[in-house]
């Protein structure tokens, strides 16, 4: 995190559990503390079953913590939420409305802000020329790609002019042609609307490719390691090697301690 750059996000010894049906409980956070700077992008790797996900509930408000504290530019995280539109999420899947077109789908976030419907289509058709869909702002999620649907999803979250960006494992389930080209948009479109990003992802070149910083998880989530990408990382073979063993070798670690623990 750059010394110039102020905190975004601070996630301060944050801790969350779960109740399961037979009493006992399930530890889905754990003493969880990093701070994310302004304009930041921060990639977080770590194990299945790491509570990445409940990470990022949390920080919509969506899911309250059991002990610590959430911070978005100094204030807790479920004040800065209640100004609608802050912060998004993009998914794995694109969770768009088979009923509504492209320009309906990512115009629904504006509607909820109160953004005029001739306004918020405009908007709408407008994001959806940036990520290369000009000539599917009619058509519906089952006339489009996989591709074209996650675009309509990402068309969406920057619609509404958020802060942050969350993205959880979003481009996962397409195939690696089109999930690389959707990174490299992805990433051009953050730095052009200078804004904070996380995203969680099981591929480390991915985290690589997309991070300023990628954060190490252990299970359940805690920091076990962090590690800053030098600018143009990903376009060095020896470079994402390195990271790439660095990485590897603290998830073993963590995987490690977690079985020493239990």
């Amino acid at each position: 995190m750059s010394e110039q750059s102020p905190v975004k996000i601070r996630v301060e010894k944050a801790k969350k559990s779960f109740i399961q049906k037979s009493g006992g409980a399930v530890e889905a956070i754990r003493e969880l503390t990093f701070d994310v700077a302004d304009n930041e992008y921060v990639a977080i790797v770590g194990p299945t079953g790491a509570g990445k996900s409940v990470l990022f509930d949390c920080l919509l408000g969506l899911k309250s913590l059991d002990g610590g504290r959430i911070t978005i530019d100094g204030e807790p995280v479920e004040k800065f939420i209640r100004k609608k539109g802050r912060i998004a999420r993009i998914f794995q899947e694109d969770r768009l409305l088979p009923w509504l077109t492209a320009t309906d789908n990512v115009a629904l976030g504006l509607q909820i802000q109160g953004v005029p419907e001739a306004e918020r289509r405009e908007r709408a058709r407008e994001w959806l020329r940036a990520v290369g869909l000009g000539t599917f702002t009619e058509a519906l999620p089952s006339e489009m790609s996989g591709g074209m649907r996650q675009r309509t999803n990402i068309a969406r979250a920057f619609a509404t002019g958020p802060e942050i960006i969350l993205l959880d494992e979003a481009f996962s389930a397409l195939d690696e042609i089109t999930a690389m080209r959707l990174r490299s948009d992805f990433r051009a479109l953050a730095r052009r609307q200078k804004m904070t990003f996380l995203i969680v992802t099981h591929s480390i070149d991915e985290a690589i490719y997309l991070g300023t910083r990628i954060l190490v998880f252990g299970a359940p989530a805690r920091l076990v390691h962090q590690i800053a990408v030098p600018e143009g990382a990903s376009d060095s073979p020896a470079e994402v090697d390195r990271i790439r063993s660095e990485i590897r070798h603290w998830i073993s670690v963590s995987g490690r301690d977690a079985s020493t623990a239990a």
